[in-house]
């Protein structure tokens, strides 16, 4: 198993998708699986929303974001696996059709809370707030889970506006960060994210 994390680090495309799949089809069956999985599976290529879902299941996202302890990679990467889920519509389980992503997206925000800010994390913070803006969870009717689907949008959104996370997101935007340039050149106006009201 050792090879296929090996090769799943120096193929890229489809290759990389195969590889991913393929560990989390053996998540159990070697120590350094899991681990991976949870913080390296997602590289931000866009056919990462092919696999997004299968990671969350077999790596056991919800419990491992869920520990006090989660480390800084393990949250990054998290944000990272949530906004791949924002957009992989037609190709793999969004948000709204996955049935753990409130207690996934409740234990991301706590961490984000008590994490200092950086472009990434801005990132995810409000690309996760625009999708819950815009669409519902589809899995379920209970009113206190849609309720908390709308806290979590509060939540993240006071993230992106603190004054600590506007400036590292300005810094980053000034700095031609990329995902900072889409937000605030393309980014969902319904937010109206201070970091680039200007």
């Amino acid at each position: 198993m050792d090879a296929l994390i090996w090769l799943a680090e120096r193929v890229t495309s489809w290759g990389r998708v195969h590889a991913v799949e393929a560990l989390c089809r053996h998540a159990d069956d070697g120590p350094a699986i899991r681990p991976w999985l949870l913080r390296r599976a997602a590289d931000g290529d866009f056919l990462n929303s092919y696999f997004a879902h299968l990671v969350a299941r077999a790596a056991g996202l919800p419990e491992a974001i869920a520990e006090p302890g989660a480390s800084a990679e393990l949250v990054d990467h998290t944000g990272r696996i949530l906004h791949v889920m924002t957009y992989c519509e037609g190709m793999g389980t969004s948000l709204r059709h996955y049935p753990r992503a409130v207690e996934v997206m409740e234990a991301h925000v706590r961490h984000l809370e008590a994490l200092a800010p950086t472009s990434e994390r801005y990132f995810a913070a409000a690309t996760v707030a625009a999708y819950l803006t815009k669409e519902t969870p589809l899995w379920s009717d209970d009113t206190e889970l849609h309720a908390r689907w709308h806290r979590l949008r509060t939540s993240y959104l006071a993230l992106t506006d603190r004054t600590a996370w506007c400036h590292a997101a300005r810094k980053a935007f000034a700095a031609t960060d990329s995902r900072m340039t889409w937000l605030a050149n393309h980014g969902p106006s319904k937010l109206n994210l201070r970091a680039f009201a200007d």
